[in-house]
């Protein structure tokens, strides 16, 4: 979608697609009316004038948006509008921070009071107008076009009269009132403006300095003496100045105080005066320079020097202090200190915004003060995990505001025990030799069980969290029965672990048809065993039981949390809870949240309050403020180990995209299912998503091979780029007798390079570890695969099937075939390899089609990454929610290719 700006009314022009005004609303613009735009496009290697359809909005109404819109970096490919609105986004956002540091003056155009602008020659301005895309301001007019710098400058004085024009005040003045009311219709002569329109400063004098000085005694006025800097910084007296500097330093003083008494009002008196040297202010003015004036004059340039006990002058607050327990009562506090009640109210009394107490400054407002006033010694109660999370992140939003929060007693004691390093381990019934970093898990999560609090451990994999959480069960008391939940493919690796590390713990598997379903077959002190599945079809059995601890291997399964295995795991009842998971973000903060509610239910408040507090503001607009806030929340209860800081014998991996050419019977398939399916309309709702999904899958396997799209058993060589690519590496690899994994997520594309490969590579056959088979015979496949010298070198796994539980470190190159589209779930089957007992460096190898949207998806995946990192719907969802041009334009074929 494009936008053109149209001075004349001051409204926005969004064109460019078939549905410009959907496109609007789908970018949170408000609706508009239909029109066409005057404007030109390409014709015949040259431009010629054209109406297009355009939906039209006010820049008033699309202010908002505009401003909110993320910076040009921040777009993915698929969702990023054309860069003619990308531009207006970026002209809204400078626009109005001239407004709000009050750059704008009025005037008279055409007949009617209009705000514009104030001439601050911001040279972010002529930046922009010098990068605008044509699209921005082809708009025809006579004798030609606008031109950017024109239009942008138009734009401004727009934004600046719709933000000034509020509620219309009442005056005997016709100017005033137009200025100020719906109707900007006014008369005046030139006379009239003398006053109003003299010419602005050209900009600020960088020699200007303002220094201000603390009255002696109270009722004192303050004083702001001024100077100029001279080329070697040293301050000069502007009496000095006056006195023998005649010229350029007088011009330059009067020019900087001029704009300093633009910005700061209070100054304007000393303006009259024909040498000015000082301006009084009293104490009103004196809080204000030091809340307001000061920061805007340090930003225009102008040099401001307070009394160091003014530096970071201290302020009257409300805080909620929580003397012991939960419940927690309004101080008001300036800085550290609380105030009794005769002491506030004293403050009240005086009336001024800044008062002496205490020896130090303190700003004080008087409305704020009052309300902290009526608030004082009452109580907020909180929840205890709410009250926890308010005193690990400091603060608290309320009806008040956001206010500070502390705590003493009983709270800040556990906020202590929670920053303090974990005694020494007990390994009781523990038969391994664990490592330091282990060791320092084990007691961690012992210290959490103990505190009554759940964890989260979220090691890389293959750094021994199943090792750590058996050391954690076996030093329980065994009063209760324990619960471990894992997908089905590792239940009977978690079996081979407890009997392996502790082979005195009871081990119950409930699993299969001949599974207990009486309470009492889980007795005391026993690890049982089960799989989510039937964490969900068992519900009323398990809930029903008082566990000791509750474990969740691979917790990202409960990351939706409407979702039916996460409300039954809600429901479990455990002395503690741990959730494992090498990704405690997939794609979103939410999983966060439903993993960490697991763990600790309420600690980050309510899942919608999350969303408005964190989520948005992490994941859309990178706040690092709610960045770190929601770190400071979780990280004592959330243990991330990277193998680059724990295991730093472990070698590296080596990751690589592999671009593979289409064949021409692949590129012909993929244009026709494009064609077909976005020709004959996506339609809406459920059913768009299906047939998004089904097209999603066609290009999928048509990038992988024709055969597997066509569901055909062969021929198979010559048909598909990354079928050769992937067979040339693999016959490198077995040369070089290495051994490799190759991960698909499709059991029938898995069953064809399985027969492929063996014919190939010369090999009797290469095994296809997938989902279908027994338990015993994919532990059978694992086995021989990393012992049996005999065996084939070359392991075939669907990512369902293999992406968690398996130790395959003998294989030192890992190939993913088709891609799972989340860098988490690709990771955990790398990871099958790249683990604890791998001594060889991993090559990582994932194939994309030239040209197709699997080489457009790889900039998503970093994206994903990244948000795992900063903190600490996965698959294809996300892109069923694609405009169709989007869609469109991520899909194709590009015709380059």
């Amino acid at each position: 979608m494009q936008a053109t700006f149209r001075p004349a009314a001051a409204e926005l022009a969004l064109w460019g697609t078939a549905d410009p005004a959907k496109a609007a609303r789908d970018l949170g613009l408000p609706d508009g009316y239909e029109d066409e735009l005057a404007t030109v496009l390409p014709a015949d290697a040259a431009v010629a004038a054209a109406e297009v359809p355009a939906v039209v909005v006010p820049v008033a109404d699309a202010l908002a948006p505009l401003a909110e819109m993320p910076s040009p970096d921040r777009w993915p490919a698929w969702q990023r509008p054309g860069d003619s609105l990308i531009a207006w986004s970026v002209a809204a956002k400078l626009a109005l921070e001239q407004v709000t540091a009050g750059h704008l003056v009025p005037g008279v155009r055409d007949g009617a009071a209009r705000w514009r602008l104030a001439n601050l020659h911001d040279n972010r301005f002529a930046a922009l107008a010098a990068a605008m895309p044509p699209a921005a301001h082809a708009l025809r007019r006579d004798g030609g076009l606008w031109s950017a710098s024109e239009m942008l400058a138009a734009f401004g004085d727009a934004v600046a009269d719709a933000c000034a024009r509020g509620v219309a005040i009442t005056s005997d003045n016709a100017w005033i009132t137009a200025l100020t009311g719906p109707d900007p219709a006014v008369e005046l002569d030139g006379t009239a403006l003398k006053e109003w329109g003299r010419a602005l400063p050209s900009g600020p004098s960088p020699g200007l300095e303002l220094r201000l000085e603390v009255p002696a005694e109270d009722e004192s006025p303050w004083v702001l003496t001024f100077h100029l800097r001279t080329d070697d910084e040293v301050p000069v007296p502007a009496e000095h100045v006056w006195s023998n500097l005649p010229g350029p330093p007088q011009d330059a003083l009067v020019q900087g105080l001029a704009e300093a008494a633009r910005l700061f009002p209070p100054l304007d008196a000393a303006l009259s005066e024909q040498r000015p040297t000082e301006a009084r202010l009293d104490v009103g003015q004196a809080a204000e320079f030091l809340t307001t004036g000061q920061p805007e004059l340090a930003a225009a340039g102008i040099a401001v020097e307070v009394p160091t006990d003014l530096a970071g002058v201290r302020r009257l607050r409300a805080r909620l202090h929580a003397a012991d327990g939960q419940d927690f009562r309004w101080e008001a506090v300036v800085g550290d200190e609380v105030l009794s009640a005769d002491e506030l109210d004293e403050l009240i009394a005086l009336g001024r915004p800044l008062v002496r107490w205490r020896g130090r400054w303190v700003r004080v407002d008087a409305r704020e003060a009052a309300d902290v006033r009526t608030r004082l010694g009452t109580a907020h109660a909180l929840p205890e995990s709410e009250a926890l999370a308010a005193v690990l992140e400091g603060k608290r939003s309320t009806e008040f505001g956001e206010v500070a929060v502390s705590a003493g007693g009983r709270l800040r004691a556990l906020v202590d025990r929670l920053g303090e390093p974990p005694a020494q381990p007990r390994l009781t019934g523990v038969d391994a030799a664990l490592r330091d970093y282990q060791l320092r898990g084990v007691a961690w999560l012992q210290s959490m069980a103990e505190l009554g609090f759940g964890a989260v451990l979220a090691d890389d994999m293959g750094l021994g969290k199943t090792l750590q959480t058996i050391a954690l069960l076996a030093s329980r008391a065994g009063d209760r029965p324990q619960l471990v939940v894992c997908p089905t493919s590792v239940v009977d690796n978690w079996q081979r672990e407890l009997r392996r590390f502790a082979p005195k713990l009871a081990v119950v598997r409930h699993h299969g048809p001949r599974r207990p379903i009486d309470p009492a077959a889980f007795a005391p002190g026993a690890v049982v065993i089960t799989t989510y599945p039937l964490l969900r079809s068992d519900a009323p059995l398990l809930s029903s039981v008082d566990w000791d601890v509750v474990v969740l291997d691979e917790a990202q399964q409960i990351k939706n949390q409407a979702g039916r295995t996460a409300q039954a795991a809600g429901r479990l009842r455990a002395r503690a809870r741990v959730a494992l998971t090498g990704t405690p973000v997939e794609n979103r903060l939410a999983e966060l949240w439903s993993i960490m509610h697991f763990a600790n239910p309420g600690l980050l408040g309510g899942f919608h309050r999350f969303k408005e507090r964190f989520a948005v503001s992490i994941e859309r607009w990178h706040d690092i403020d709610a960045t770190h806030r929601l770190r400071s929340v979780v990280a004592p209860f959330l243990l991330r180990r990277r193998k680059s800081e724990v295991a730093t014998d472990l070698p590296p991996k080596v990751e690589s995209v592999v671009t593979c050419a289409l064949t021409d019977e692949q590129a012909a398939l993929y244009r026709r299912a494009v064609r077909e399916t976005l020709d004959a309309g996506l339609g809406t709702g459920i059913g768009r998503r299906g047939r998004i999904l089904k097209l999603l899958t066609a290009l999928k396997q048509i990038c992988n091979h024709p055969a597997h799209f066509l569901r055909e058993p062969g021929p198979l060589p010559g048909r598909s780029g990354k079928l050769t690519r992937a067979t040339e590496m693999l016959a490198e690899a077995v040369a070089a007798e290495d051994r490799a994994l190759v991960f698909t997520q499709y059991r029938a594309m898995g069953e064809l390079l399985a027969g492929h490969l063996a014919a190939e590579l010369g090999l009797p056959a290469v095994p296809f570890l997938h989902g279908g088979l027994s338990t015993a015979r994919r532990q059978a496949m694992v086995d021989a695969f990393q012992h049996d010298d005999t065996a084939a070198p070359v392991l075939i796994i669907s990512l369902k099937a293999g992406g968690t539980g398996l130790n395959l470190t003998r294989a030192t190159h890992v190939l993913h075939y088709d891609r799972w589209w989340n860098p988490a779930v690709e990771d955990q089957a790398t990871d099958r390899a790249h683990r604890i007992g791998q001594s060889s460096r991993v090559h990582v190898h994932k194939l994309v089609a030239h040209g197709t949207l699997e080489e457009r998806i790889a900039e998503l995946l970093e994206q994903k990454r990244a948000l795992a990192d900063s903190v600490i719907g996965s698959g294809e969802s996300w892109l069923t929610e694609l405009t169709d041009d989007a869609l469109r334009e991520l899909v194709e074929l590009s015709t380059e290719d």
